[in-house]
């Protein structure tokens, strides 16, 4: 009698577990699902956005993420690919700090069968998993045709470019910039300063070396906003704000306040709560074991001057990627 109890108790408890398995909702039956991203600077302000909205963009899937960051060192993005390749992460979102020297990493990572999806930047592999990035060359087009409008009988430009090997930068100069000032001979590019990377104390450096070469500079432009917030330090602290004009790029919520300001003339809005959506996209693909479908995926510039800043939306700025809202200036 107390076998056929046991055994009774055996199978009820059996089937209550069986029960309670089948009333948990499917995601919490399932292992967690893990992110791993792997950023290029976080004393970027471009590249700190980007990192944020991944994060939440991953969260809303239910997604864990283990973010990162490589402090501008191709050699330490390497070493943290490794790191999240031995953790055996889902998959990796990734922002190359080259397009040259990521190529290792996303070949690791994709030999360890772990997709990788690249945003913000290219890199020259083609074992990628799905890329996600700005129409880099519009961006420089972009660029170029403001100043030409800005400046209708020509200017001498001081250009600064970086960060050094960062494709974004490479394709926004060569495909770009280089062949719409072609377009417009008046425009004279007087020298291009390269820099390592994207922060203002590059910016700051070389456009303060430019001012005491050069006499005769009426346009800063630069790859980044970055790099454009430094050159207006340089141009204040030479008392040349209403002789110097600075164009950046990438739209910073520093930069938008620096035009709103009345400091910057120019940027261009390289929208991360866009890039991360779609990101996220390929992700929830490659998780699933689904096929990519397009696997190159191109976010558009929006010009951002005087004009405009005030009104121009994006969910950088607040709300959501639906509803995004306007940016709003500090006082």
């Amino acid at each position: 009698m107390r076998k056929f109890n046991l055994m009774v108790l055996i199978v009820l408890v059996a089937f209550a577990v069986i029960v309670s398995m089948a009333a948990m909702p499917a995601h919490a039956q399932q292992k967690k699902v893990v992110i791993g991203s792997s950023m290029v600077q976080k004393d970027s302000d471009w590249w700190a956005v980007m990192g944020r909205f991944v994060e939440q963009a991953a969260d809303a899937e239910g997604y864990e993420v283990i973010t990162l960051w490589a402090g501008g060192d191709q050699e330490k993005q390497i070493k943290d690919m490794e790191d999240l390749i031995q953790r055996k992460v889902n998959a990796i979102v990734m922002g190359p700090v080259q397009q040259d020297g990521s190529m290792v990493a996303i070949n690791s990572a994709a030999a360890a069968g772990i997709p990788v999806i690249t945003v913000g930047r290219r890199s020259k592999t083609d074992k990628q998993y799905a890329e996600v990035f700005a129409d880099e060359p519009q961006f420089g087009v972009e660029q170029v045709t403001q100043i030409a409008k800005d400046f209708p009988n020509g200017g001498n430009i001081v250009y600064l470019f970086g960060p050094v090997g960062a494709g974004y930068a490479i394709q926004m100069w060569e495909q770009g910039v280089v062949p719409t000032l072609e377009k417009h001979p008046n425009l004279k590019i007087l020298q291009k300063y390269s820099s390592p990377s994207d922060i203002a104390s590059d910016g700051m450096k070389n456009a303060e070396d430019a001012i005491v070469r050069y006499d005769n500079i009426d346009i800063i432009a630069c790859s980044n906003d970055g790099l454009a917030l430094g050159a207006v330090r340089a141009v204040q602290a030479a008392g040349k704000l209403d002789k110097i004009t600075v164009y950046g790029a990438g739209a910073t919520e520093m930069g938008m306040q620096a035009i709103a300001d009345g400091e910057m003339r120019y940027t261009t809005i390289k929208s991360q709560a866009k890039m991360a959506q779609l990101v996220m996209q390929k992700v929830v693909l490659a998780v699933n074991g689904k096929p990519v479908g397009k696997k190159i995926n191109l976010v558009e510039p929006v010009v951002v001057t005087k004009d405009n800043v005030l009104t121009v939306r994006d969910a950088m700025f607040g709300g959501t990627v639906t509803a995004p809202e306007p940016f709003k200036p500090k006082k």
